[in-house]
This record gives C-alpha cells, structure tokens and sequence, in this order.
C-alpha cells in the first residue's frame, strides 16, 4: 500500500513515469525503523520524514533546480507512509515515543434507507512494539488486487515507463562506467 497508492496517485496527476517509479522504493524506506527495534519512530519522525527532504528541496530551490523534482518525489514519498501509518506514529521521536493517531470510520449501510456514519478518534497514546503482523491483510489484498487491475487496464503506459526506466538505469550504469 505504501508504494501503490503514491504511485497511482502521482501518474494520475501525470507526473514523469520514469521519475515517479524511479523514486517509489523511498515510499517504504521509513519502515526499515524495524531493524532498530523502533518501528514507526526513528525513520517515521519528522526529521527524516521533513527535516532532510525540506533541506533537499531548499537546496534544489538554491543550487541545483533541476533537481526539484526529484526533491519533491522525496518529501512526497517519505510523508505518504507517514500519512498511511497515522494509525500510530511516534513523530516526535526522539524526543518522545508518544505515538500520535488517527482512527477514523466512516461507515455505510443501506438498511432502513441510505445511513452513513463517522467516527474519529485521535491523540497520543504510549509507544507500542510492533508484534506479528499479517504480511499482506484484507485491505492489503484490495489494494494489490486493484494494483493489478490498473496494470491491466494501463498496460502499454506500464510498458513504457519499465523500458523508459530500464533505459535510464542502463545509461547511468554506462556512465558509471566511464
């Protein structure tokens, strides 16, 4: 979910192919906090979620601005997960493993006429260790299963920005060479 989501939504807004999918791995590197046994604190806070890609994108705006794109691919992915992770996030670590939330419901049935309904909680609660979790969940699955179907659906855009990719890592690897 934390790449697909920010992808389709970035190629949506039509975005640079080749750009949007060069920069998606950044969508999960906030969740490598685990290997330090704090996962959704070290890499889930704000400096490596605003501080550095804010400092990336001044420095773009000041020195090098063709590389404002990629800056803002930067902040966009990094503060994606944290957005789809506002279950639980311990944003001000390391000054705090208070974990700030967003639960929200909003619920839909059609018994007795049309009812929707909304429920919001939010606040602080203490830091949790992440336990087992299911590796793919039913939401998990619903998003990979329309993943798939975007993919079918926008098969030949999905092509080229692969060979458009394969391209510029192929050229960057040449140029390495030299």
């Amino acid at each position: 979910m934390h790449v697909v989501l920010p992808v389709l939504f970035l190629l949506a807004i039509r975005l640079e192919p080749k750009a949007v999918v060069m920069f998606s791995p950044l969508a999960i590197l906030p969740d490598f906090d685990a290997v330090f046994h704090l996962h959704r604190a070290v890499f889930h806070s704000f400096i490596p979620v605003l501080v550095i890609p804010l400092a990336l994108i001044a420095y773009s705006r000041l020195r090098m601005p063709e590389w404002m794109l990629s800056a803002l691919l930067v902040q966009f992915y990094m503060a994606s997960h944290v957005v789809l992770d506002i279950g639980g996030v311990a944003f001000l670590w390391p000054f705090t493993t208070d974990m700030f939330f967003l639960d929200a419901r909003i619920t839909f049935n059609l018994q007795g006429g049309i009812n929707f309904g909304a429920d919001f909680d939010w606040g602080t609660r203490p830091y949790e260790k992440m336990g087992e979790t299911s590796f793919i969940s039913d939401v998990g699955f619903a998003t990979v299963f329309l993943a798939v179907l975007v993919l079918v659906v926008f098969r030949k855009e999905a092509f080229v920005a692969l060979m458009s990719l394969k391209d510029a890592v192929k050229a960057a690897l040449a140029k390495l060479r030299r």
